[in-house]
């Protein structure tokens, strides 16, 4: 039912594992087109591409190369893929039908596709609210057209960010100027991520950005940085942020500093992704959230930063009284006493995630609760195992904790 023209119907005829047959349908009695309200452009390569049937093994959809030029690994679709050959149409139908589009993935698209979006207008989209974006270009067609956007992911991969400075943010700028209802931006690294998986890893933080730049990211609520971290004197006071989302494999002297000598007084959402901070520099940032904290998280933390576990569980009793989930590093043998004081300072907390080096059975943590308050109960174990340097692996004991059901009810 595709409207192919006669390159792509040779092309995709052209494929060993392919051929076009035509199936003639009568048309619809409605056009769904117009119920679509979300695309993310690389599930819709890894469906094509699963839809076609061909073995993995066939080609490599996804390639990663090293530029020499850019000195940079590059990520990118196989041009000889079903799924880029079908991409550009895929948009050109979007652009001219979907205009109930609320959710809008650019990132890792072909070459042609490229420009494909590029020729297009974003009119018809005018009613986008979340943007994940890999081309710097492309804002440039967007912030005139669509200006209902709250959320914002921008990959600076597709950036080519120099280490030196920000390359062209006029264009960020005069985007995130025009975009009165933008409430959460999400800065993602990629090149870092690339090198992690290929075993060559380098972290930077963002060089120091335009201060008319920064000016938009400091009105902002939600703030997520994958792979690197604000510079020291620029994350400094982010008075109207309630969500912090950091992402991190190695925290460095300087990003710790950053982290440091943040302030955020309204922060309402802590997560960690990754690695953690050392937990004293944790602890004395949670201690500056002004008791609005009500979400704490972490997830794959790093066998280092175990000490200091009872300072951070103190400042999280002290400082977060509205806290209703949390996730902690605690040394179970050590500090069930400051896990005690922390349920009773907490007393909106719903669920909770123990991650501990030490070892205790879920019957015996679930007596030592028992022991604190009857209304807490252990609703599974999970443990996981991590690969170090110097140690073949370490078992993290993780428990959730949750309040008991009739509790919930009531």
């Amino acid at each position: 039912m595709f409207p192919f023209d006669k390159w792509t119907e040779e092309k995709l005829n052209s494929y060993k594992y392919y051929k076009v047959t035509y199936h003639k349908y009568r048309k619809s009695i409605r056009d769904y087109l117009d119920y679509m309200e979300i695309f993310k452009s690389a599930e819709f390569h890894g469906f094509i591409d699963k839809c076609s049937r061909v073995p993995s093994w066939k080609y490599k959809n996804l390639k990663t190369y090293y530029d020499k030029n850019e000195k940079t690994w590059i990520s990118k679709y196989d041009e000889s893929s079903i799924s880029s050959t079908l991409t550009h149409h895929i948009f050109n139908i979007i652009f001219r039908n979907c205009t109930k589009i609320r959710q809008f993935s650019l990132f890792n698209i072909s070459n042609k596709t490229v420009k494909t979006v590029q020729n297009n207008s974003f009119k018809n989209l005018s009613n986008l609210c979340y943007l994940e974006v890999g081309k710097q270009y492309f804002l440039g067609n967007i912030f005139r057209d669509c200006k209902k956007i709250k959320k914002i992911v921008i990959h600076f991969h597709g950036f080519r960010l120099n280490r030196d400075r920000w390359l062209d943010s006029s264009l960020l700028i005069n985007f995130f100027k025009d975009q009165k209802e933008l409430k959460a931006i999400h800065f993602s690294d990629l090149s870092n991520s690339i090198k992690r998986s290929v075993g060559n890893i380098y972290y930077y933080q963002l060089r120091p950005i335009p201060e008319e730049l920064l000016i938009q990211i400091h009105s902002i609520e939600e703030l997520g940085m994958h792979c690197f971290i604000l510079p020291c004197r620029q994350l400094n006071t982010l008075s109207k942020l309630k969500h912090l989302e950091i992402t991190l494999w190695k925290w460095k002297p300087e990003t710790i500093a950053s982290f440091d000598n943040g302030l955020c007084p309204l922060l309402e959402v802590l997560k960690f992704q990754d690695d953690l901070p050392p937990l004293d520099v944790l602890a004395k940032f949670i201690g500056k959230t002004k008791g609005h904290l009500k979400c704490f998280y972490i997830k794959n933390p790093n066998q280092n930063h175990y000490d200091h576990t009872q300072l951070l569980l103190k400042s999280i009793a002290k400082s977060c009284p509205k806290l209703n989930s949390l996730s902690t590093i605690i040394n179970i043998t050590k500090d069930l006493s400051f896990l005690k004081t922390l349920l009773i300072s907490c007393n909106e907390l719903k669920n909770f995630t123990l991650i501990s080096i030490d070892f205790m059975s879920q019957s015996l943590l679930q007596e030592q609760l028992r022991m604190m308050d009857e209304n807490w109960g252990v609703v599974h174990e999970k443990c996981q195992y991590k690969k170090c340097n110097h140690i073949d692996s370490i078992r993290f004991n993780k428990y959730q904790i949750k309040l008991k059901n009739n509790l919930i009810d009531h």
